[in-house]
């Protein structure tokens, strides 16, 4: 699976792009054939990721709390809304400490504390 991104400043050609995403693994080595790929489609998502803004944190907190509140826990790469915890394994620590702090009591660290 392949992610390209595009912007004002980068257009990207939906008609096109499936062809040259595969070109470009073939060019780079990634793939020896085109043979090897199983299935084909493009989707476009006109929000991809959370972006970081001066005050951000700010505006969650409350926000955040709202939700628990109502028994939402909002975690993972689009539930929190934070992009410096959103690799795979960011995500995957969120829901297991959440697991952990609702059934053992234990503190949220990754969801809590970017920098761990």
């Amino acid at each position: 699976m392949f992610e390209v991104c595009e912007s004002p400043y980068r257009a990207v050609d939906a008609s096109t792009i499936v062809e040259q995403v595969i070109q470009g693994a073939l060019d780079t080595k990634l793939i020896r054939s085109d043979d090897v790929i199983v299935s084909r489609f493009h989707t476009r998502l006109s929000q991809g990721y959370p972006t970081p803004f001066v005050g951000r944190d700010e505006v969650l907190k409350p926000l955040m709390q709202k939700l628990e509140d109502a028994e939402v826990y909002s975690r993972g790469r689009f539930g929190a809304w934070q992009y410096e915890i959103s690799n795979q394994d960011h995500t995957f620590m969120q829901g297991v400490e959440l697991v952990e702090r609702l059934v053992l009591n234990t503190p949220e660290k990754t969801f809590k504390l970017s920098n761990v």
